[in-house]
């Protein structure tokens, strides 16, 4: 154990990474916890011992209301604290399991998911992100991986709506390889889920999916769409989209559809809700790594060319910047009901140090 904890200090690709990544979430998109937070944690207190007046689709993902019950957590502070570790710990491995791009990882950490990630602190989007890329790594790099189903049955339980459709992207681009295996499990996380949620939790709200026949809701979602189409895009590749039309441009027609038909049903996922690029971002995950997966074998004819367009990323990334549609089309994040994080942890210390502080 400590061999391997030596070698990743070792490894400069991991610490550019992570710092990177740190820079990157807190310095320019600023993390914020989501709006709802505490009342999510007043709700997840009790949903085990009693029948509530709000049931949140929030408690279709159980890890949260599994944390709070497990460590019979009581202070809201304590509950942001410990997601707030939670969300470091997911940037720490999501930097060590992209060690199958080498040194073309970076890139993935302009894709928009980084936005969603730290936007939305206390949302399981941090670790759906984790699992999305284990997943790739274990189903594409390491075939016929029994850890590949582990993690693909903690996808569907952490976030079955979008595990579904990540799902379906990743057999898309793998022409369908062990499609009854991953068929298997993937009923076997809804039908788990669906055991938590009626016999555990006792769940009466709306589920994620009636929530989709809610009157005007696909009309919303379509509507922010079609009236922020680049945005929409934009808000889920950023400057990796130059990549995605680069590869597009290079690749053969069969893969061309892959690209289409993947990319066309993250669009179609992201429509049938309200949070368009909240879903978008996530779904495309998969296809912004297997983009960075194909470039780095592409054969430039002159390697300026490469460094040209790795450059264009990075640079309309500071120059056009964040643009995400949560309802209207946000450059910060939409979540600024609660306390800043920063606040927060200035918050804690003074109260910790109150005896202390000259």
């Amino acid at each position: 154990m400590f061999t391997k904890f030596s070698t990743l200090l070792k490894n400069k690709t991991f610490l550019a990474n992570l710092f990177i990544l740190e820079i990157i979430s807190h310095v320019f998109y600023k993390v914020t916890f989501e709006d709802d937070l505490y009342r999510d944690f007043e709700i997840n207190k009790i949903v085990f011992s009693q029948e509530l007046d709000l049931y949140r689709t929030e408690l279709e993902s159980p890890f949260n209301t599994i944390i709070v019950n497990l460590f019979n957590i009581e202070s809201s502070d304590i509950y942001a604290l410990i997601l707030y570790i939670i969300f470091q710990i997911t940037l720490v491995l999501i930097c060590i399991n992209l060690d199958f791009l080498g040194n073309y990882s970076t890139l993935f950490l302009f894709g928009g998911w980084l936005v969603t990630a730290s936007w939305f602190v206390g949302f399981v989007e941090n670790i759906s992100v984790l699992l999305i890329i284990l997943c790739y790594k274990k189903y594409f790099h390491e075939k016929d991986n029994f850890m590949f189903y582990i993690y693909l049955f903690l996808f569907g339980f952490n976030h079955f709506g979008m595990a579904l459709f990540t799902i379906i992207v990743l057999l898309i681009f793998s022409n369908f390889r062990n499609f009854w295996k991953i068929f298997l499990t993937t009923v076997a996380s809804y039908a788990s889920l669906h055991f938590y949620l009626k016999y555990i939790v006792n769940f009466k709200g709306r589920d994620r999916f009636r929530f989709i026949f809610n009157q005007n809701t696909v009309d919303t979602g379509t509507d922010f769409i079609a009236n922020n189409l680049l945005t929409f895009f934009w808000s889920g590749f950023m400057g990796l989209i130059f990549i995605f039309v680069f590869i597009i441009f290079n690749s053969e027609l069969e893969e061309i559809y892959r690209y289409v038909f993947a990319t066309t049903l993250a669009v179609f996922a992201s429509a049938i809700v309200t949070d368009v690029s909240r879903i978008f971002t996530i779904i495309c995950i998969p296809i912004i790594l297997k983009l960075i997966d194909t470039l780095r074998f592409f054969e430039f004819k002159n390697i300026i060319y490469e460094k040209y367009l790795i450059l264009l990323v990075v640079l309309s990334n500071l120059i056009i910047q964040e643009r995400w549609i949560y309802g209207i089309v946000y450059q910060s994040s939409p979540n600024q009901a609660l306390e800043s994080i920063y606040n927060f942890f200035a918050r804690l210390v003074n109260s910790l140090m109150k005896n202390i502080w000259i």
